[in-house]
């Protein structure tokens, strides 16, 4: 018996599908609930896809996963897999600590420390607050004084954690697919308002700290690769038009002879020093056009993974077909730890069937 955090639009809704379709024992369960590690007695394992959507879940999902797992339960995402997750701040620490090729990024939380940094520094560079996806809270910085003004708001009012609801709404627009994905977008609209109005009243402001980093030019894309168990799915994203960000623009490209080996390299060594169950990395280029890592996320979209054209394994032997991330986690729990990483005879007979 397996228990699963039951979300609308997430994860969850494939794994419940997978569970019924493989007579998998499930028990739906409410992670937020304060009765939580009662629920979850007997149970073999815990799946929680836990976003930023909700301004509850980052604020306990991590200390709740880990209490679960001191509990002797095996859950996903692990602590090891996503405590820094929507944290850019700790993403540049662990990855420092382990060695791994991170763009340039510096952190300050005493503002004495920050100026005397911004009146040494070279410009551009690109400043971010700690979360936000998509290419939220993140804008290039082209001058020392418009760096400083940065400076004075984070160590004064700060900035609100997530951006207005309008925010992005052209490049959404732009990526409408026809009047049916219209409606469907239009149909959202009012939860999505809703979801937003929530993370602004409830998400903690963000002061007390800069983070900046390293600006890449001539990229005119970069390259997410995403690491599950013992495979590597690999995509492009192009930038937004006339914009030097690509998370969030849905341009993306698939060819897998487009993804550049050193990349996928990094990510399978980076997930296994971090001992992750699963691991997207997104790559830029720097001007000796070495890859460097960007920021890390335990998950993302699962769409994209999908419509990759299959995944490479370590030793970089090539899998044609289409997964489904969710189908490949699941596989991963229940598996033994000696087939831990490979899909289960199940996933890779209906891997490539739609959901």
């Amino acid at each position: 018996m397996i228990g699963i955090h039951e979300t609308p639009g997430s994860f969850s809704d494939r794994w419940i599908e997978r569970c019924r379709e493989q007579a998998i024992p499930f028990r739906p369960l409410n992670c937020l609930a304060s009765d939580i590690v009662s629920q979850c007695v007997g149970l073999r394992a815990v799946l929680w896809h836990w976003t930023l959507m909700s301004p509850a879940e980052p604020l306990v999902a991590r200390q709740i996963l880990a209490a679960l797992e001191q509990a002797g339960l095996k859950v996903f995402p692990s602590t090891a897999t996503c405590w820094h997750y929507d944290d850019k701040v700790g993403q540049k620490y662990l990855l420092e600590a382990i060695d791994a090729p991170l763009i340039p990024t510096w952190v300050f939380t005493d503002p004495a420390c920050a100026r005397a940094w911004i009146a040494d520094a070279s410009w551009p560079k690109v400043f971010k607050l700690r979360g936000g996806a998509g290419s939220e809270n993140v804008q290039l910085v082209r001058t020392r004084e418009a760096a400083e003004e940065l400076c004075a708001r984070a160590f004064g009012v700060g900035f609100p954690a997530s951006p207005g609801y309008l925010y992005d709404a052209p490049n959404r627009l732009r990526h409408t697919m026809g009047w049916r994905d219209f409606c469907d977008k239009l149909r959202r609209a009012p939860r999505s308002l809703a979801e937003t109005m929530r993370r602004h009243r409830h998400g903690p402001r963000q002061r007390g700290y800069v983070l900046f980093q390293e600006f890449m030019p001539a990229n005119d894309f970069d390259t997410r690769v995403t690491i599950i168990g013992n495979r590597a799915f690999g995509a492009m994203r192009r930038n937004r038009p006339n914009d030097f960000r690509a998370s969030g623009s849905g341009d993306c490209c698939f060819d897998p002879d487009q993804v550049d080996p050193r990349c996928v390299t990094i990510a399978f060594r980076v997930a296994a020093k971090l001992k992750t169950q699963s691991l997207a990395c997104d790559f830029l280029f720097d001007a000796n056009r070495e890859p460097r890592i960007c920021e890390i996320s335990y998950c993302s979209v699962a769409s994209p993974v999908y419509d990759c054209q299959g995944y490479w394994d370590p030793q970089f032997g090539w899998h044609p077909g289409h997964f489904w991330p969710q189908d490949l986690i699941l596989a991963d729990l229940l598996a033994t730890p000696a087939n831990r990483g490979e899909p289960s005879t199940a996933a890779l007979q209906t891997a490539s069937s739609a959901s």
